[in-house]
């Protein structure tokens, strides 16, 4: 699990410490990997993969990463370097992570839920989860900002952010650029004319390293600069709002995973979801879309084990209750809940038995399809 160092909560940029071993650079790159195999078929209407040498973005296939693995994160970069020259600014960029590395999706459910996610709350507009590797002196398109909080991991090397609050700072004769295309999925704004060494010293410098991450609300202006090569894993918390705090709703779930009816309803009509079985389910995935499970689920489960920290949602809607984890839901007779909230608060790893009735072995199905549990006798992976 995500553990954070404490820090002044409300600041509207910070820079914290971090301790998630699972979040390795192996890990995040296999989820670029699977981005890459999606371009390969032809999926890249939304720009999943940016390759950006010097200040020209590259659209030679033959420059994204060894789809099959057998080219690591370093070797990509040292390739790149051979390629554009020692001193020319790299950079990789992947989004939509989370839909494309199951493995990626149920990782940041589990490590980053209450310290990330339950943090902030739920929003209006998508998640989206990206990596940013490579080295450059600022960010290709320069200063920015866009309509999203976000949470900026260094995986590996270390990055300046520097951060910007107001307009006041900005000179009256620069001009502002809108994001276009596929890749804006909300507004954003560059000041591509400004140089950030003529403007660093009106706004706030950070330093992270490796286990540190920045911090920022919507609509802070922004730039990065790596020292060396870097990588880091962000996560975008769309609110359709520059302004902080809109387009936010608080994510509340009792000790044993109960949503009451105001709260779920509210949140149905926050997400716009058509009802309560589908709203339970996207809260229960904090709005984050993932790739598919593809888990192997007996027809009889005796005893299952914890296998993720991620929610487990639960609200009783009549004669039955609306139970959901890692975005899906399932619906069971009130029956069910005793061995269902009994789960509730286990360490990853800790075992119990299942009731054999036939609801509990449905529900028991339910949740190590999508990630929830695991059969005993199966390892962790």
């Amino acid at each position: 699990m995500l553990t954070v160092a404490p820090s002044a909560a409300g600041e509207p940029t910070r820079l914290e410490d971090w301790d998630c071993p699972e979040v390795t650079p192996e890990a995040v790159w296999k989820a670029v990997l699977g981005a890459v195999r999606a371009v390969w078929a032809g999926d890249n209407k939304r720009e999943l993969i940016k390759i950006t040498l010097g200040t020209e973005v590259a659209f030679d296939g033959e420059l994204l990463p060894a789809p099959d693995g057998s080219e690591s994160s370093d070797a990509w970069l040292a390739r790149m370097r051979r390629k554009a020259g020692p001193d020319t600014p790299v950079l990789l960029y992947a989004r939509e992570l989370a839909s494309h590395d199951r493995d990626l999706f149920e990782l940041l459910l589990s490590a980053c839920g209450r310290t990330v996610f339950e943090r902030h709350g739920l929003v209006s507009g998508n998640i989206d989860i990206e990596v940013f590797l490579g080295e450059y002196s600022a960010t290709p398109g320069g200063i920015h900002r866009e309509q999203c909080g976000n949470s900026h991991f260094v995986v590996e090397g270390r990055k300046f952010m520097h951060f910007w609050h107001g307009e006041e700072w900005i000179p009256q004769a620069v001009v502002r650029q809108k994001a276009e295309g596929d890749n804006a999925v909300d507004p954003e704004e560059y000041l591509p004319s400004l140089a950030v060494p003529a403007v660093v010293e009106r706004g706030v410098s950070l330093l992270a390293k490796a286990g540190q991450f920045f911090t920022w609300d919507p609509g802070t202006w922004h730039v990065a600069e790596t020292v060396g090569p870097a990588l880091a894993l962000n996560i975008a918390r769309y609110t359709r709002s520059f302004t902080p705090g809109e387009g936010t709703y608080p994510f509340t779930a009792e000790a044993d995973g109960r949503v009451d009816d105001a709260w779920l309803a509210g949140c149905q009509e926050f997400l716009g979801e058509p009802d309560l079985a589908q709203t339970l389910a996207a809260v229960s995935a904090y709005g984050l879309v993932g790739a598919e499970a593809a888990y192997e689920v007996p027809a009889t489960v005796s005893r299952v084990a914890v296998r993720s920290l991620a929610p487990r949602l639960w609200h009783a809607a009549r004669d039955e209750v609306l139970v959901a984890t890692h975005g899906r839901c399932h619906a069971a007779p009130a029956s069910v809940l005793p061995w269902y909230t009994g789960l509730a608060g286990l360490p990853v790893g800790t075992e119990r038995s299942v009731p054999a009735d036939d609801d509990t072995q449905a529900l028991a199905r339910f949740l190590i399809a999508n990630g929830a549990l695991r059969p005993s006798g199966i390892p962790a992976s």
